[in-house]
């Protein structure tokens, strides 16, 4: 009997949607690119569950005819290319074929189309991949629905996250599609209810502001550069307009939303003297290149690509956002950045105070050099600042170095996760925070734990959260980046993950954004305070992702490095 035989073409098809289709919003990606290489205007998604129960795409676009329909559910059915040489070619968005065949096998997929011109149209029903109806119907462009996704293969079903979190993934692959093909109107609602209006926009500049509001696009610059061979042009962080994760970080190349670690990694060099540790800036990165020099059939879903000259395009991208942030850059505040300056002079450990119990030690010119007096502790310690984070300071047996930043936020964390000593206040004009759309779905679900960690905040809709109240450590702090943030740390999060999890994530977010920086030297007696508070923390060695937050030098250890052992 042979061990080796060919797979049931039901089988197949459903392998193949695998490959394609990893969740509800790879089916939102798929049929808005065929939306708009079919030449719509106009874009509608309809979502219910997260896209688990329905997603609903309607475009008026050119349609097909009932021929057409019945042809492009079949899998490798395209229109958009005809011979081997149209791969090194490629203008439009989809071209594998594989898009509405995928879909269909592993889903109820109904797919209502008409020819341009004609509102005689054809409404053609899949379930799993077996055509159950054809008819005709009323139809102006096509309308293509899948509901129930993954039912029949209920072991990828279960690997879907919760509904929040798939919903975000919809709403990242809406925006990308969005600022991307920047004259198209795009309409979503969610559950019913509107959740994006975007009219179709003349600049890049215009969609920006349209998907997150006059205040996020004051944060950014322009950048610009052209040659024969490539284009490059977008908007980047100002200084200082940095978040603390990679969102809102997006790459285009020939109007097709990517992922390149290259290309990041120019950005990331042309902002090298300005970054801060955990610092990321914000791009919105747009390159236009010869489709020959680039390979989109590296993947099935198609968002990494290959080019011919790749360090041709790395060194363009730098050059591009570095000409801009030179303009922009006073040099001084770059001098600043590089080497920080203290705002009051460090004070020097007093050394008499070292040697307490023994007053005539320090003075005594026929001490023993290897003698160890003993190190007398006080809660009246003196400071010694070592570079923009570093403290070092005497205890009673030895030298401590801490980093006040890693500490404070190891105080805060606990604080916020336990809910309590918080000083929390309300604000004498509370004020409103607008999100993308994206990152106010996510923090639609969670505005209790929020609450319960002292920020007062409502729902106002249409993106919108008002903030009525602030625990004492978030006072003047940029709350939209914030709530973007925890945002961002929300997008992984499963429907089976206790709300312990949820609130952790949050905590370690908030304590991030709220402890103290560099270059903000404290005083000896806030220092004295913050290590009083991080001795009562449950666990005073480690900030919140695991980095110590002092080290100690003994005097055992003092001494081998001096060689008086």
């Amino acid at each position: 009997m042979p061990v080796i035989k060919l797979l049931d073409s039901t089988l197949i098809d459903k392998i193949a949607a695998g490959e394609v289709i990893e969740r509800p919003a790879s089916v939102v990606k798929e049929l808005i690119e065929n939306s708009i290489d079919a030449a719509s205007t106009s874009i509608k998604i309809d979502i219910l569950d997260g896209g688990k129960h329905m997603i609903r795409i309607t475009d008026d676009g050119v349609g097909m005819s009932p021929d057409d329909a019945l042809v492009a559910v079949k899998r490798h059915a395209t229109s958009k290319i005809s011979k081997e040489s149209d791969l090194s070619n490629l203008t439009t968005l989809g071209f594998r074929g594989e898009a509405l065949s995928s879909i269909s096998s592993v889903s109820r997929m109904t797919c209502t189309t008409a020819p341009s011109g004609s509102s005689s149209g054809t409404s053609v029903e899949i379930h799993g991949g077996t055509v159950k109806s054809v008819r005709a119907a009323a139809a102006i462009g096509t309308i293509i629905e899948a509901r129930e996704l993954f039912y029949n293969t209920p072991a990828r079903k279960k690997f879907l996250k919760g509904t929040q979190s798939e919903l975000s993934f919809i709403l990242d692959t809406i925006t990308n599609a969005a600022l991307s093909s920047i004259g198209v109107k795009f309409t979503v609602t969610v559950d019913e209810r509107e959740v994006m209006a975007l009219p179709s926009a003349a600049t890049i500049e215009e969609r920006i502001q349209q998907i997150y509001g006059r205040e996020f696009t004051d944060g950014l610059l322009p950048f610009k550069r052209q040659s024969p061979e490539l284009s490059i042009e977008g908007f980047s962080s100002k200084e200082g307009f940095y978040r603390r994760s990679r969102s809102h970080q997006y790459m285009f190349i020939n109007h097709r939303p990517i992922k390149d670690i290259t290309i990041r990694s120019a950005v990331y060099q042309a902002y090298k003297t300005l970054l801060r540790d955990g610092q990321h800036p914000i791009f919105f990165l747009y390159i236009g290149i010869d489709p020959a020099e680039v390979d989109f059939n590296v993947h099935p879903t198609k968002k990494e690509v290959r080019f011919v000259d790749r360090n041709a395009v790395f060194r363009a991208t730098i050059a591009a956002i570095g000409k801009s942030l030179v303009k922009t850059t006073e040099p001084s505040a770059v001098s600043n950045e590089a080497t920080p300056s203290l705002s009051i002079p460090p004070r020097p450990v007093n050394a008499d105070a070292l040697f307490a119990d023994n007053p005539m030690a320090a003075a005594s010119s026929n001490q023993t050099p290897n003698a160890a007096p003993a190190l007398a502790f006080t809660h009246a310690r003196a400071f010694l600042y070592l570079g923009d984070v570093y403290a070092a300071y005497s205890y009673s047996d030895g030298l401590a170095i801490i980093d006040h930043h890693a500490a404070h936020e190891r105080v805060l964390y606990e604080r916020l996760k336990d809910s309590h000593s918080l000083m929390s206040g309300r604000l004498l004009f509370p004020y409103n925070v607008t999100l993308p759309t994206r990152d106010y779905a996510l923090l639609c679900g969670n505005l209790g734990l929020l609450n319960g960690m002292g920020i007062e905040i409502e729902d106002f809709g249409k993106d919108m959260f008002i903030i009525r109240a602030l625990p004492e450590e978030l006072l003047g702090a940029d709350m939209a980046a914030i709530l973007s943030d925890i945002a961002s740390s929300l997008v992984d999060v499963t429907v089976e993950q206790p709300v312990d999890v949820i609130k952790d994530l949050m905590a370690k977010r908030l304590a991030c954004h709220s402890s103290v920086r560099g270059k903000a030297v404290l005083s000896d007696a806030q220092l004295s305070q913050l290590i009083d508070d991080l001795n009562a923390a449950r666990d005073p060695g480690h900030c919140p992702h695991g980095r110590p937050t002092q080290i100690y030098f003994s005097i055992d250890s003092l001494r081998k490095m001096f060689k008086r052992t």
